[in-house]
């Protein structure tokens, strides 16, 4: 048997530790004291006897101490599922070499972009899908966003990165009409929304990093990040990143 993440967790590493995101609590989770578990937990096959797990056929691999009790409380948390799967999890999950992180990641719109000459229908569609985005984060929660995100990827194309430059602008434009402050999350959903409407294939991204704790989330097409510093998925783990599977860490 395996175990699994439960499906509203994602995971990543970052400075050897492993952080969750609990997208039905929308918040992180450090787990610093479990990440051998948790990483020993998905990389490896699994059999039950006598009350306890141990590791299936002749794996010579040393298992982390008290593995039983920290599956035990990784499951009482929720951060792993309480499901056995007979099928190894899709989750891929890497140590990864980041230490440094983003040096600075205050992400702001460009005044700049109100100068420029965008079709109303437009500027009118990103207010909307501003709207539907707030609307689905405070009723619904952060998980029914992402579901209705990996609801659109049928049919989607690759497009040049140069595309979505247009929607960006439309969407800086709306937002300085937005009655409430946009964040990051909220300005990349929309147009993570407003690419799919096209059939244009794009994922929305998040990425983490600890010690200062710090998140920060954009807009990846074409294998490039869309109107934000380029450089973010190297500087920052990439721990969410919906709704196609293009990761690259």
């Amino acid at each position: 048997m395996y175990f699994h993440p439960n499906k509203y967790i994602y995971l990543t590493y970052f400075n050897d530790e492993i952080i969750a995101l609990d997208l039905q609590k929308d918040q992180y989770i450090f787990l610093s004291q479990f990440s051998e578990v948790i990483y020993f937990a998905l990389n490896n096959e699994f059999k039950y006897v006598q009350d306890k797990y141990v590791l299936a056929g002749n794996n010579d691999n040393h298992m982390p101490d008290d593995f039983n009790n920290a599956i035990k409380y990784l499951r009482e948390i929720g951060v792993l599922s309480k499901i056995n799967y007979d099928y190894s999890s899709a989750i891929q999950l890497k140590k990864t070499n980041f230490s440094a992180g983003a040096p600075n990641i205050d992400w702001r719109i460009s005044i700049g972009d109100l100068d420029i000459k965008v079709k109303i229908s437009m500027i009118f569609e990103a207010y909307v899908l501003l709207i539907k985005v707030y609307f689905i984060i405070n009723i619904f929660g952060f998980y029914s966003l992402i579901k209705a995100i990996k609801r659109k990827n049928i049919g989607c194309v690759r497009k040049d990165a140069k595309e979505f430059d247009i929607l960006a602008t439309a969407l800086n434009q709306a937002c300085f009409y937005f009655p409430i402050k946009t964040k990051c999350l909220e300005w990349s959903a929309a147009l993570t929304f407003m690419g799919l409407r096209r059939k244009w294939k794009c994922n929305l991204e998040i990425g983490v990093q600890n010690l200062p704790f710090a998140a920060h989330a954009w807009v990846k097409a074409d294998d490039k990040v869309i109107a934000d510093s380029h450089n973010l998925p190297e500087t920052l783990s990439v721990i969410l990143s919906e709704p196609f599977l293009i990761r690259s860490n």
